[in-house]
């Protein structure tokens, strides 16, 4: 059915395939495989696809006129790899975002407490974190407003530079961030790195979209 109504659309607008991929960064070729149902468009191609074709995702997956609305999405922006940093220290002062890479569109139930600094998401790189399902490329949404706590998933930056790992705060003050791959080894700070802002939990990481960098 989604690739039927996605296909029928299509066509009534005049529109090739060439040009609706073109329009959703996407290759002509996968725009094909999703109408003729051989593959599944990810949630943020699917949220692309039916603003170009002027529908909603409720249509284009048969879910009109339910009492619950198939999936309510967010606009959530993907920033700049350069960015991550200025994101955990200016962002608290600015409210706003340095340079973002794209938008990307994530469930609104998956992004947790709303507060005054919005959501944002950054692509991984490396696979410290393959065993939580994090691998190379792949993008997490961070929430700076979400409570993080013990073993949960969060974005950390160590002066200039930001990883991902698992968060562990010991009875003295002290943290561990673990990595989720044996061939990588924890990285430990003193309650002092905490204090001086040299270590700073920015958020947690509350989506993960395993994909690469476009959607081919």
């Amino acid at each position: 059915m989604l690739g039927e109504r996605i296909r029928t659309l299509r066509k009534k607008m005049r529109m090739t395939a060439t040009e609706l991929a073109r329009r959703v960064k996407t290759s002509p070729s996968h725009i094909s495989e999703i109408e003729r149902g051989e593959k599944t468009p990810s949630l943020n191609l699917l949220v692309k696809i039916a603003k170009e074709l002027q529908t909603s995702i409720d249509y284009l997956t048969g879910l009109e006129g339910f009492s619950k609305k198939a999936l309510d999405v967010t606009e959530v922006a993907l920033l700049d790899q350069a960015s991550v940093t200025a994101a955990g220290k200016a962002l608290d002062q600015t409210g706003i975002y340095p340079v973002v890479e794209e938008m990307i569109y994530v469930p609104e139930d998956a992004l947790g407490p709303v507060g005054d600094i919005p959501p944002f998401a950054v692509r991984i790189s490396g696979e410290s974190m393959i065993g939580a399902g994090i691998t190379d490329n792949s993008i997490v949404v961070i929430n700076p407003n979400a409570e993080v706590g013990q073993g949960d998933v969060a974005l950390v930056s160590i002066g200039n530079e930001w990883t991902v790992k698992y968060i562990y705060t010991k009875a003295d003050g002290s943290l561990e961030l673990r990595p989720a791959n044996p061939s990588y080894s924890p990285i430990f700070f003193d309650k002092e790195d905490l204090i001086s802002g040299l270590v700073k939990v920015i958020g947690k990481v509350v989506w993960i979209i395993g994909k690469p960098k476009k959607e081919f």
